[in-house]
């Protein structure tokens, strides 16, 4: 690689981790500021788990025709028209007088993240040197971990101080400025002429037992980063008497340990690459912390989140590291693959808020938590059932 190929592409990766980053943000700040939201529109928890439900079906759904869309026009342009669509619903979330605007805004923000992340991780491993895959995908995923932090916590705060509508056109704005970024930075893809979707590979990649049961087991995990993410500012502003600003920062303790852990187990992954047991004990520490939150203390909150952080972070790398490596189709597949096993994950991610949400007002917190916690371990179990391919090198087509 020459010095000026090596520039460019530093550049290109930088620009997409910022992106990254203001992706997060706009995943976690209206739960950062949903008690602002609450309070101005008379809504309960149950509307923060609406919400949140409608915010994963759109993320879910259009999962396999980013996917798709990459494969046509490429990934770079993917995920510039995703980063746009996303932050400019985020900024008319500002303008919203009801929970069906706002539910109906977290979908189309949900649309345009679906067309970022498996495309941002296909150029991210692109862009750095050969053999280092596994560590591009950490990189990625630590980035989501920092933008996540600073949407949880720093929005809280930037809430309280110039109100929630403001804090959401701040982030729209930011979103879009990376928008540009991506257009300057990222080099246009060597796309091939004569290429045409393969719809007997398209049926092989979806229907195929190893991806499908990696879904699955990041669901397993998305259940923790879900509830704790989204529900746990609300639980102790609400139920501890906690500070907006406080609070914020603890539930944040779940997306800031992944940043210590996504990059570290990229590496592992480039090792040893045993996805079974890489993420069976990422799987069982999370269920262990989404547990610890039942009893109900400031104490058992950070520790909740200190461990689903930490699992969080080396659980995503090692399910999304195993997804790509599983592609045989070659490189225009490559960004499906990793979507199929997102789309899944994410798309049943909309059940988690309704059911914590449910259970917490028929039940209590307590109860929620063990519930949550159960099923994100159960999860796991398909992954540890099904044959893992051997690592591959990818076919070019």
């Amino acid at each position: 690689m020459g010095l000026r190929e090596g520039r460019v592409n530093r550049v290109a990766v930088t620009s997409l981790v910022l992106g990254r980053i203001a992706y997060a943000i706009n995943w976690y700040c209206i739960a950062a500021v949903f008690s602002l939201i609450a309070s101005d529109l008379k809504l309960d928890i149950s509307g923060l788990g609406f919400v949140t439900a409608a915010f994963f079906v759109g993320i879910g759904v259009f999962q396999v025709p980013g996917g798709i869309l990459a494969a046509k026009i490429g990934p770079r342009l993917t995920v510039i028209y995703g980063t746009t669509i996303a932050s400019l619903a985020a900024l008319l979330s500002s303008f919203a007088i009801n929970l069906a605007e706002i539910a109906a805004l977290r979908f189309l923000v949900g649309v345009g993240m679906a067309l970022v992340f498996a495309p941002g991780v296909v150029l991210v491993t692109r862009y750095l040197r050969k053999g280092s895959e596994g560590l591009g995908v950490g990189v990625y995923n630590a980035a989501f971990s920092l933008g996540g932090a600073i949407g949880l916590s720093g929005w809280a705060i930037l809430a309280v101080v110039i109100g929630w509508r403001a804090s959401l056109v701040v982030i729209g704005s930011l979103g879009l400025a990376t928008s540009l970024l991506l257009v300057v930075c990222v080099p246009k893809d060597n796309l091939r002429s004569d290429f045409k979707i393969d719809f007997s590979r398209l049926r092989l990649i979806l229907s195929d037992k190893w991806l499908i049961a990696l879904s699955i087991a990041l669901l397993g995990l998305g259940v923790g980063t879900t509830v704790v993410g989204n529900f746990m500012a609300y639980y102790l502003e609400n139920v501890s008497h906690v500070g907006v600003g406080e609070a914020g920062t603890i539930a944040s303790l779940a997306v800031v340990l992944a940043l210590v852990t996504a990059p570290f187990s990229g590496r592992i992954f480039d090792r040893f690459g045993n996805a079974k047991r890489l993420l069976l004990a990422a799987g069982t520490i999370m269920a262990f912390g989404i547990g610890v939150a039942f009893f109900g203390t400031i104490y058992s909150s950070i520790i909740s989140g200190i461990l689903v952080g930490l699992s969080s972070g080396a659980g995503f790398t090692f399910g999304f590291a195993a997804a790509r490596e599983a592609n045989m189709f070659g490189p225009e597949y490559e960004t499906l693959a990793v979507s199929w096993v997102n789309s899944i994950s994410l798309f049943g991610d909309f059940a988690p808020p309704l059911l914590f949400s449910y259970v917490a007002i028929q039940f209590g917190y307590p109860l929620a938590w063990l519930c949550l916690a159960t099923l994100s371990f159960v999860l796991i179990v398909p992954v540890l059932l099904s044959k893992a391919p051997q690592r591959r090198v990818l076919l070019e087509s």
